[in-house]
């Protein structure tokens, strides 16, 4: 790199160079065709070398100028762009000529910029979030809330209500209230998942037999559902995860096969390496209208068809576990086979578990 100090001081010696040869020019010619042919006086020949002196520094200045005129314009250019930047146009860039203290600085502010630009439209992309979040909740909370309190105030006037409709109506207020107790947990939980202060508590984990243990929970319950589990585990693959985030994935997607799976049905789980990776894949037959949206399936508040009701459930649960799988450095997606829908989980695995694989 050639540092600025170095081509300023060479401008300086090409100056001063210049300037003591026109100054030895000028005053050879004087010399020779003025103070040979007439006696000068003391003031004549001081002022006349005054001007000479004065003609030459005219001259140093001037080609200085003339050698750094274009670092002035860079300099010029680079304060109008950080005066944009300032004034909030963010993302602004300047052109970065030569490898300087200059063009470093040009760096540095363009990577300042971007990051500046990068952080500004994740913050409006939060407060998108944030607005979606509370519409979406808004419209959550209504409704079973309007049927508590319409429920409540039948309760309470208890006009010609014999017991059974009593209990009916205290059974539909009891659903309807652990239904807004989940919905908040799981609010209360995404938005903790969403924080950029988040840390993850990660371990060595043998994946088969955590994947043994959760199923191993879940399969009485799906089984009294009509849903048969059929696991099909390669040998033992580690990976450094969250344990109780990663459990909390896997038992969103099995509450998702009991909501959705066909009665019966069977659900077949994977476990596999697939370019370095460990893969994790749920199948199932699913009981869901063809308009459902595949792609839309990790987004908040979706619960695939477009009636919104509570025994679909929050619409969280898959955006939830699309969040602990990034935060994992994983991938999450959905596949859809006429009534077949699969969801696979790509996770990065320990170096001894790929070294083993090799």
């Amino acid at each position: 790199m050639r540092r600025i100090s170095v081509k300023l001081l060479f401008a300086m010696i090409i100056s001063f160079l210049v300037a003591n040869l026109t100054f030895v020019l000028i005053a050879r010619f004087v010399l020779n065709s003025y103070i040979q042919e007439e006696k000068m006086n003391v003031s004549a020949y001081n002022l006349l070398a005054f001007g000479l002196i004065f003609i030459a520094v005219v001259i140093f200045v001037l080609v200085f100028l003339v050698l750094i005129r274009s670092h002035i314009r860079y300099l010029k250019e680079i304060s109008e762009q950080v005066q944009k930047i300032s004034n909030g146009d963010l993302g602004a860039t300047i052109q970065v000529r030569g490898k300087d203290e200059l063009a470093e600085l040009s760096q540095n502010i363009n990577k300042m910029s971007a990051q500046l630009r990068t952080k500004f439209d994740r913050e409006r992309e939060m407060e998108q979030v944030k607005n979606e979040l509370i519409s979406s909740v808004s419209h959550d909370l209504r409704t079973p809330l309007t049927s508590i309190v319409g429920y409540l105030d039948l309760i309470k006037k208890r006009e010609n209500m014999d017991d059974e409709t009593l209990d009916s109506y205290l059974y539909i207020v009891d659903s309807k209230a652990k239904y807004l107790t989940d919905l908040i947990e799981e609010l209360f939980d995404y938005t903790k998942l969403t924080s950029p202060d988040l840390q993850l508590q990660r371990n060595k984990v043998d994946m088969k037999r955590l994947l043994q243990q959760v199923i191993g929970e879940y399969e009485p319950i799906l089984k009294r559902e009509g849903i048969d589990v059929q696991t099909n585990f390669a040998c033992e693959w580690n990976a450094f995860i969250d344990v109780e985030k990663m459990v909390r994935v896997f038992q969103n997607l099995l509450e998702n096969v009991k909501k959705y799976s066909k009665k019966p049905s069977v659900l077949e789980v994977k476990q596999e390496i697939y370019e370095g990776s460990l893969v994790i894949s749920f199948r199932n037959s699913i009981n869901i209208s063809e308009k459902m949206e595949v792609e839309k399936l990790f987004d908040r508040f979706y619960r695939g068809d477009e009636s919104r009701t509570d025994a679909n459930g929050s619409g969280l649960g898959l955006a939830i576990a699309k969040q602990i799988i990034q935060l994992h450095q994983g991938e999450i997606r959905a596949e859809r086979q006429h009534n077949k829908l699969t969801f696979f989980i790509k996770l990065p695995l320990t170096q001894e578990s790929l070294k083993n694989h090799l």
